[in-house]
């Protein structure tokens, strides 16, 4: 009978786990656990047909004592718009390159020393073709933007796949921007190219690459070579060939560091417009999570967990799952009480005859282990160690600068900086964002006016550039350096303090060895910011600081952030985060124009997105509605005149009919004052109004012709 309860026991556990169907774990260790995602799976293969399958994966690099996939098992569903996050570290980005691997035709072992090492299966649908965007693109020496874009990867035109020689819509716009370039040389090479535009349709892609590359500002960067881009540029460039390619999957990990916010929302419109598009994206950007994903997936101690819904949706689910784990291992454990006194009354020589019973006592304990908490990142907040901050802080006064004649940051610009200013530097990429931050930190010298730094001020600052570490230096030889130049600590307290930061930065002991370059991306980028707050600075500068940070760092920052007492001042594209932490705007409108903005960055980006829908004449509009190449020069040109001299005619028009109606008026006073003149000049006066409201009718007429002509050539442009 006991041997029977407990099974039952199990069971009920087991129903408990199964019975939360909010939320789902995909790669599951225990046996209890497995059946039920493995039913869910099925149920998710019935409704949408599965874009990429992942089976058994594991992967570990450390040689198994942490595992980044353990046993993952999971479906990406066609047209799902999926979200992945987890803690810095832990294995996301390991897992799209793992399954971009497996199933694009881009050997990823030519661009990084050597692939992932995993086991399990990886495929993909029949015939579904598969872009990855990675966190950091490759620096190849040789390609030019212009090909890049259209997926060539080296310069005797092999695409992604490397397969030469083979003919491809792709490798024939090349073919045909080469041509147009010696159009008059080889008139008959130009001509053959121009039939394979025609037969392949080349000329949509064409137009198509066009629009991406100035939506993504890098229209401007097509003859660069790759190796001459910032690695923002490169990120962009690689971000735009991916959507280029119009793939069915699209992997992309952390797509949105170094865009502004009108290339961030076209982004995010692009993807919800088309619904057949499966994405599997790793994100901080919590606005974009919440505008695009529609499922996120988080990968937590080698396994993944599935929340249908938004990221706010996610947040709760995840505690109601944890709450749910919590019950039943408290379940499990006063079962396992019972069981266990069993065991201990049992004589070694009737081992055998209860080894089901057995079996199911090792099970029941394995669910009594209590599952590790994530630990809350604590960056201190006010506790008193900020240094004082006088009150001189940091004036601006007339400062101008510029780089070349064209290309003007500040014109005449004076602000006093306060104790508790915090300031959003926002502005479109190249405007002079970064190169105003070094302005404040004394980096960068002014053409004219005056920079007045206060005697207690101590910079910290975050460089989105990362910051230049030797990747053969451990992490705790790094932050005891640190600690060290900070205040003049003795060699002696060096490791003590250096163990308790990393401790309050959440780095764990088995990584405190660890060669830097041997750090995730995010990892990387934790290590930058605790480097720069040990400074304990009174006025903080940060340059995009959550590109590639984990959610829950950002959500420990802002934490931080809210209770700085000090200067702060925060360049970012990140809507969510800018708006927690800051309380007004420099907007950098280029040409040196500068303006403080009263409101969050979402209030601006807002007026931003409706001042560029209503005006459609910005740079980026105006080339992105531009018609297809195939299309005649002079008819558009025939079709751009007639509209102009339309306007014209109109604007005529309107100034005719004006006077028209003021000498209408004029009559029907003339005619009102004349009622003893006699009948003859009262007949003359009403014809003369008659033939001016005639000539209104016909103007009016007109009007309408041409306000209807207007619209619809501006509709076809």
């Amino acid at each position: 009978m006991n041997f029977l309860n407990a099974l039952v026991a199990i069971t009920f556990i087991t129903k408990q786990c199964n019975s939360f169907s909010i939320n789902h774990k995909i790669s599951p260790a225990p046996p209890t656990t497995k059946l039920f995602s493995t039913v869910v799976a099925a149920r998710t293969s019935q409704l949408l047909q599965p874009a990429i399958t992942i089976d058994a994966v594991t992967c570990s690099h450390d040689g198994g004592t942490t595992y980044q996939l353990l046993d993952v098992n999971y479906v990406l569903p066609c047209g799902g718009k999926i979200g992945l996050v987890g803690r810095n570290g832990c294995g996301k980005s390991t897992l799209l390159k793992i399954l971009a691997e497996s199933t694009t035709d881009t050997d990823l072992k030519i661009n990084q020393d050597e692939g992932v090492v995993y086991t399990g299966e990886v495929s993909k649908g029949k015939g579904l073709r598969v872009a990855y965007v990675e966190q950091e693109p490759p620096m190849s020496s040789d390609v030019t933007v212009a090909d890049a874009l259209l997926g060539i990867v080296a310069m005797d035109g092999s695409g992604a796949s490397g397969e030469q020689g083979k003919k491809s819509v792709y490798t024939a716009v090349r073919a045909y921007r080469l041509a147009a370039m010696n159009a008059e040389k080889d008139p008959d090479t130009f001509s053959a190219a121009m039939n394979d535009m025609d037969t392949l349709d080349g000329w949509t892609v064409l137009t198509k690459a066009d629009e991406v590359a100035t939506r993504l500002r890098v229209k401007h960067l097509e003859d660069s070579p790759l190796s001459t881009l910032s690695g923002g540029e490169r990120k962009r460039v690689a971000l735009a060939s991916a959507l280029v390619q119009e793939p069915d999957v699209l992997l992309m990990d952390e797509p949105t560091n170094h865009l502004d916010l009108s290339a961030i929302r076209w982004l995010s419109d692009l993807l919800k417009d088309r619904p057949k598009i499966t994405v599997l994206t790793v994100t901080h950007d919590r606005a974009f999570l919440e505008d695009v994903c529609d499922t996120i997936l988080e990968l937590d101690r080698g396994s993944l967990y599935s929340y249908q819904g938004n990221y706010a949706n996610f947040l709760e689910m995840k505690d109601a799952r944890l709450a749910n784990e919590d019950a039943n291992i408290q379940a499990a454990k006063t079962k396992f009480k019972g069981e266990l006194e069993w065991m201990r009354r049992q004589p070694q020589g009737r081992a055998t005859k209860q080894k089901a019973r057995q079996d199911a006592f090792y099970t029941l304990e394995k669910s009594t282990k209590p599952r590790a908490v994530d630990p809350n990142l604590d960056l201190g907040g006010d506790d008193g160690q900020q240094r004082r901050l006088g009150g001189n802080i940091l004036k601006l006064k007339n400062a101008s600068l510029k780089f070349g004649d064209d290309n003007i940051i500040l014109d005449d610009f004076s602000y006093n900086f306060n104790k508790g200013d915090k300031i959003g530097i926002v502005g479109a990429n190249g405007v002079g964002k970064t190169s105003f931050i070094k302005v404040i930190t004394e980096q960068q010298a002014l053409d004219s006016g005056e920079v007045e730094l206060g005697e207690t001020v101590v910079f910290g600052t975050y460089d989105q550039m990362g910051i230049d570490i030797d990747g053969n230096k451990k992490v705790l030889d790094f932050i005891k350096e640190r600690v060290e130049a900070r205040d003049g600590s003795a060699m002696g307290e060096a490791p003590q303090e250096a163990m308790r930061l990393l401790k309050q930065f959440q780095f764990q002991r088995n990584r405190w060895f660890e060669r830097v370059g041997m750090l995730s991306g995010g990892e990387r980028r934790r290590l930058q910011l605790m480097s720069v707050l040990t400074k304990r600075p009174n006025f903080l500068v940060l340059d995009e600081p959550t590109n590639d940070i984990d959610l829950d760092t950002l959500t420990a920052l802002e934490q931080y952030l809210e209770e700085y007492k000090g200067v702060l001042v925060i360049v970012s594209h990140d809507r969510y985060f800018t708006d927690k932490v800051t309380d007004h705007l420099f907007v950098f409108e280029g040409s040196g124009i500068v303006k403080d903005f009263k409101g969050t960055l979402s209030d601006y980006a807002e007026c931003l997105f409706e001042t560029e829908s209503s005006s459609g004449e910005g740079d980026v509009v105006a080339e992105a509605k531009k018609g297809s190449y195939k299309e005649d020069k002079e008819a558009r040109m025939k079709r751009t005149n007639d509209l102009k001299k339309d306007k014209k005619e109109m604007k005529n028009i309107d100034n005719k009919m004006e006077k028209l109606k003021k000498e209408i008026s004029a009559s029907e006073i003339k005619i009102e004052g004349s009622a003893d003149e006699g009948w003859t000049v009262l007949a003359d006066l009403t014809d003369k109004m008659n033939a001016l409201k005639e000539d209104l009718d016909e103007k009016e007429m007109r009007w309408l012709e041409l306000a209807e002509a207007i619209e619809e050539a501006e509709a076809q442009d």
